[in-house]
C-alpha cells in the first residue's frame, strides 16, 4: 500500500464517518489495516447484500449487545435503506 499524505487521528468521541473515493484506490485495504478489531460488513458479499436489502434492521442483530467498538459497512451505497438503521443505532 502507498503511504498516504493524510495521517489518521482517531476521534475523541463517537462519530460516524463516510469515506469517499474512486474505485480501486485502497479504501477497503486502508480500513482493514487501521481498524483490525472492527465489525466488518461487506455489502459486496451476496449473502450480506441480500439479507440487509430485505431486512436492514438485521444490522442491529449482527452487532453484539453492549458492543462499543467500530462498525464498518463497506459498499453501504448498495443498500441505502440501511442508513436509517445506522442512524437509529447511533
Amino acid at each position: 500500500m502507498f503511504r498516504r499524505l493524510i495521517q489518521y487521528r482517531a476521534p475523541r468521541s463517537k462519530h460516524s464517518v463516510f469515506m469517499f473515493g474512486p474505485r480501486g484506490t485502497g479504501k477497503t485495504s486502508w480500513l482493514k489495516q487501521h481498524f483490525k478489531d472492527a465489525l466488518y460488513f461487506d455489502l459486496l458479499n451476496d449473502d450480506t447484500y441480500t439479507e440487509f436489502s430485505a431486512w436492514p434492521t438485521r444490522l442491529s442483530e449482527g452487532i453484539p449487545a453492549g458492543y462499543e467498538g467500530r462498525v464498518i459497512l463497506d459498499e453501504v451505497q448498495k443498500v441505502p435503506a440501511i442508513l436509517n438503521e445506522v442512524h437509529r443505532l447511533i
